[in-house]
């Protein structure tokens, strides 16, 4: 099989420009910085939630604050809920209505329910024991799994028709750290069990979508900020919530991510740059999961430490 010349320079290699993309959960946190860059470098991009207020305000900030770079492309609100088969449906009706193809889908809406009994000694068996029947109902793991497993699965079936259409379709899964990192102390159980989910169907998709020569990979961000870890400031500054502001300093980087470091991956899989990846998984997270386990951000008794002053 022939070679196909391509240009190794960055602009050729990485570019989006005229692309037509979907970001589900677009209005904020991952999903805005995603749309920011993807805008910067020249592709059309729908943000989909179901707060119809907060994607037009993430909307006309973001076309404001690129209308002065060359090559911008522009953002869309599109208002949806990615939760039920029924309301996909409809957001695909209506993406439908507006564009002919669709070259890249965003799987980024997430959701995690807390606890309803935090507690504060994960080795004290009685609070455990109480965490782990009266901390989680139905609803905990229905209304998470609808949106980070169920939401995934429905948005890629739906949009496969329009996806098929490029010329270079990819479909970007957006799970988290917590798919593999045993956290006592941070996120939720279950959280941890729909993002370890995520990466499994995220799989299973590649593989079906294969006749299709559809690539689906999947990004597995550490600590960034988001309506999940952080929260705005009299400023709106997004401010890092205590549990994950002290996750992000236990990483090698020692520090949560940057606008920039989410935006790099997601400017990869979406690209030429990232035409032979696919089933693939990266992890965007620090070095969050070489020390991240049971005992990670819990303190332990001085005698388990070396050394120490036994």
């Amino acid at each position: 099989m022939a070679s196909i010349p391509q240009s190794l320079g960055s602009s050729d290699l990485f570019s989006i420009a005229g692309k037509v993309i979907l970001i589900t959960g677009g209005g904020t946190g991952l999903g805005r910085f995603m749309a920011e860059g993807y805008v910067a470098n020249g592709a059309k991009v729908y943000i989909t939630g179901r707060r119809l207020d907060v994607l037009e305000t993430t909307a006309a900030e973001i076309n404001r604050d690129f209308q002065n770079t060359a090559g911008r492309g522009e953002v869309v609100a599109l208002q949806g809920d990615v939760s039920t088969k029924a309301s996909v449906q409809l957001l695909a009706e209506d993406l439908a209505r507006r564009e002919t193809k669709l070259d890249v889908l965003v799987n980024n809406a997430g959701a995690q329910r807390p606890w309803k009994n935090p507690i504060t000694e994960h080795n004290d068996p009685d609070q455990v024991e109480k965490l782990l029947w009266e901390g989680v109902d139905d609803d905990d793991w229905n209304i998470t799994n609808s949106v980070n497993l169920n939401g995934v699965y429905f948005m890629t079936a739906a949009m496969v028709p329009m996806l098929r259409k490029s010329d270079d379709p990819s479909v970007i899964i957006i799970s988290s750290v917590a798919a593999f990192a045993n956290q006592r102390p941070v996120s939720t159980l279950t959280y941890g069990v729909s993002k370890a989910g995520t990466v499994h169907l995220a799989s299973m998709l590649a593989g079906r979508l294969a006749p299709m020569k559809i690539r689906v990979n999947t990004i597995c961000p550490g600590a960034f900020p988001s309506e999940i870890t952080a929260k705005k400031n009299h400023a709106g500054e997004a401010i890092m919530l205590p549990p994950a502001a002290a996750a992000a300093k236990r990483s090698p980087i020692g520090r949560p991510g940057y606008r920039h470091e989410i935006v790099g991956p997601a400017l990869l899989l979406a690209s030429k740059a990232g035409g032979f990846m696919d089933d693939a998984v990266l992890l965007v997270d620090g070095g969050r999961h070489m020390n991240a386990g049971i005992n990670d951000g819990i303190r332990m008794p001085e005698d388990t430490y070396w050394p120490n002053n036994l």
